[in-house]
């Protein structure tokens, strides 16, 4: 079967296309990971001419329907910090895959060339393979006065001292979402969701083999960001038995329109979609589950040998200001790394200032947990033996 039609992002998927039949991605039906390409390790120059003061743009590659619009298809806070540096921003919101990223931008910088973008939007454990690779440039502290505002648990992750590099421009927590009309009762454990009969044949698992491993190693006692290759593969023992009694229905990241309609009644989520999706259809539920749950970021990352290096960390620092992020994530709706966006919030959206899972409690992003950067020998093993047991 073939997903609907107007599908954008892993992180966030417009129920505008829940009108649309059960598509998706069938278990089984064959979806590439979003594992990076095994390109070697190139010298990329450190630096190069920097001409922002010349050239007033930046070209900024971000995830699909991943920042504020307008009814009309504007920007709000892109049209903003070029009312205000006179800097015009190309963004173009077409990533929909990781190799994307690793192919289009990652191929230009191995070959020595302009990457095409000065500011590129990546996950996490992305991040790092380019950091390893020599393809991330090194930020200029002078020109981030308000990076300061970084949430304290991102300040170690993906690397230590993830400043030197990039500033997350949201943040996301993976649990488990159900259609709380369809279950009639919460799902709380990954053990509730791989296993329950009343659950068979109406499960739902994103492609992120992290956050689906993540959450079965956190339900078995085991830390996903420091954990053993037995670990890994008990992990992968207790999801292979939940495919093989055919509790899941769908693997593909676009499972928000079919819990909004009920085709599936709970699945591994993303906690923004949920929120989003609470708009069509308020039974929309996301629960922590209680082993802890998984926690990720998607970072404003400079390419290096981009020639307007400048322009593209002042369009950073611009949006760690708190009325910008708040702006954000009041569309967005994912967890905001930016301190003191809550109280900027309550001007703007009162609910929304009050949402756990955009303004997460200390407490609860303690509970959440990194998945840990894997070696390209890692990437291939457990992203070939993930793939293979859920049929991508």
């Amino acid at each position: 079967m073939t997903p609907p039609p107007g599908w954008v992002s892993r992180r966030r998927f417009l129920t505008r296309v829940g009108t649309a039949g059960l598509g998706g991605v069938m278990l089984g039906a064959g979806l590439s990971d979003c594992s990076a390409p095994g390109l070697a390790q190139v010298p990329v120059r450190a630096a190069v001419a920097d001409e922002s003061r010349t050239r007033r743009v930046v070209r900024f590659a971000n995830w699909a329907d991943y920042i504020d619009t307008s009814p009309t298809g504007g920007h709000p806070t892109l049209a903003e910090f070029t009312r205000q540096t006179g800097i015009r921003v190309d963004y173009n919101g077409f990533i929909q895959d990781t190799n994307q990223v690793t192919g289009l931008i990652g191929i230009a910088l191995a070959a020595g060339q302009d990457p095409g973008y000065d500011l590129v939007v990546a996950g996490d454990w992305v991040l790092a393979q380019f950091i390893e690779q020599g393809w991330a440039a090194e930020l200029s502290p002078g020109l981030l006065t308000e990076a300061w505002r970084l949430q304290p648990r991102f300040h170690d992750w993906p690397v230590p001292d993830l400043r030197r590099y990039a500033l997350p421009f949201q943040g996301g927590l993976t649990g488990i979402g159900y259609n709380a009309k369809v279950t009639r009762r919460p799902v709380t454990s990954m053990t509730d969701l791989l296993t329950a009969p009343d659950l068979h044949g109406r499960v739902s698992l994103v492609t992120e083999m992290r956050d689906v491993i993540g959450l079965i190693m956190l339900d078995q006692g085991s830390d996903p960001a420091d954990f053993s290759a037995a670990e890994f593969r008990a992990a992968l023992a207790m999801l292979q038995r939940s495919v093989n009694a055919g509790q899941i229905r769908i693997v593909a990241d676009i499972y928000l329109p079919f819990m909004v309609k009920g085709d599936v009644a709970a699945g591994v989520v993303w906690a923004g979609d949920i929120l989003a999706g609470r708009e069509q259809n308020p039974a929309l539920e996301f629960t922590w589950p209680k082993g802890g749950g998984m926690l990720w970021t998607d970072n404003m990352m400079i390419p290096a040998l981009t020639p307007v290096k400048a322009n593209a960390e002042r369009l950073m620092n611009f949006y760690y200001q708190p009325e910008v992020a708040a702006q954000l994530s009041a569309d967005v709706e994912y967890v905001c790394p930016v301190l003191g966006t809550q109280a900027a919030m309550r001007q703007l959206n009162p609910a929304l200032a009050e949402g756990e899972y955009i303004f997460p409690s200390a407490e609860m992003l303690r509970s959440g947990h990194f998945f840990k950067i894997l070696n390209k020998a890692q990437i291939a093993s457990y992203t070939a033996g993930f793939q293979a047991v859920v049929g991508l």
